[in-house]
């Protein structure tokens, strides 16, 4: 058994690590890893290496906050962590010159780390299983985006993430929290538990492999943004495709994936969301014991 503060260095180093993880697998199509920039002229690999060495106090702060919550409505968890979810953004921008690296990261791993500090309190224990986790969450998010959008019917100037959800009911990354990573539970556990008995793949291949399932299943806000409805359809379509053939098993994987992100560079596309959401499958897998 950890003492709280060790246990909060512990997961706010697994959060850490799974912020680096994900921007280092290669090759990301339309996102920035070790080879090059994807659909973005304003960040390199350089850059989210500064911005992941700025988050680290503030995820120790989220682990704490969880570990220090007492309260019986979990959603009061919530409101403990958005003060600091802004300074840990403040950090981050300052570190990266005003770029946007890991904005939708420290909401999403911000709840995280606050969920796995209030099992610890309630558990004493650092093995937990993904789906305890994710039910927590929900539990913690729960009416988040009626709360976030209750009075978005009368605002005249929207966020992107206010106008898709009048447009569309793209709830964003809040549903995706509020469902307790529905997305996640859907399309990476399985192939992480897989992979955990079997290690065929490399470490990255995984990844990769979980990438492009999630990408296949995200109703990924950064893509319509960028895009629109087309280009999110058209994200799903050839990341399905790519699993139907093989994924990471099929011969020349890594070729193809080459070739997409010529594609996505080309239509600017950038999946970020689903970049998102393999960090937070790395952390759930580490939390499990799946991922070292």
């Amino acid at each position: 058994m950890k003492g709280k503060e060790e246990f909060a260095h512990y997961a706010a180093s697994l959060a850490q690590r799974a912020i680096l993880y994900e921007v280092s697998t290669t090759p990301k199509p339309g996102l920035v890893d070790r080879h090059n920039s994807g659909a973005h002229r304003d960040m390199d690999f350089f850059t989210f290496m500064a911005s992941s060495t700025a988050l680290y106090r503030w995820l120790y702060e989220f682990v704490i906050e969880g570990l220090s919550f007492e309260d019986d409505d979990s959603t009061k968890l919530l409101d403990r962590i958005r003060i600091p979810g802004i300074q840990c953004e403040r950090d981050m921008f300052e570190a990266t010159n005003g770029v946007n690296t890991h904005r939708g990261i420290i909401f999403s791993l911000g709840i995280l780390c606050a969920v796995v500090g209030k099992l610890y309190r309630k558990y004493e224990t650092t093995n937990f299983i993904i789906e305890e986790i994710c039910e927590e969450v929900k539990k913690v998010a729960k009416d988040l985006t009626k709360k976030d959008f209750k009075a978005v019917w009368s605002k005249k100037v929207l966020t992107h993430g206010e106008r898709l959800f009048i447009e569309y009911g793209f709830r964003g990354i809040r549903g995706e929290v509020e469902s307790g990573f529905d997305t996640v539970q859907k399309r990476a556990v399985r192939i992480m538990r897989d992979w955990g008995k079997s290690r065929r793949l490399s470490i990255n291949d995984l990844f990769l492999e979980i990438l492009l399932n999630l990408m296949a299943e995200s109703e990924d806000t950064n893509v319509i943004i960028r895009g629109g409805i087309e280009s999110l359809e058209y994200v799903k379509a050839i990341s399905k495709e790519f699993i139907e053939t093989g994924g990471m098993y099929q011969p020349k994987a890594k070729e193809k994936l080459e070739s997409i992100n010529l594609e996505f560079i080309r239509r600017n596309i950038s999946p970020g969301g689903s970049a998102d959401l393999l960090a937070v499958s790395i952390f759930l897998g580490m939390m499990e014991g799946i991922i070292n």
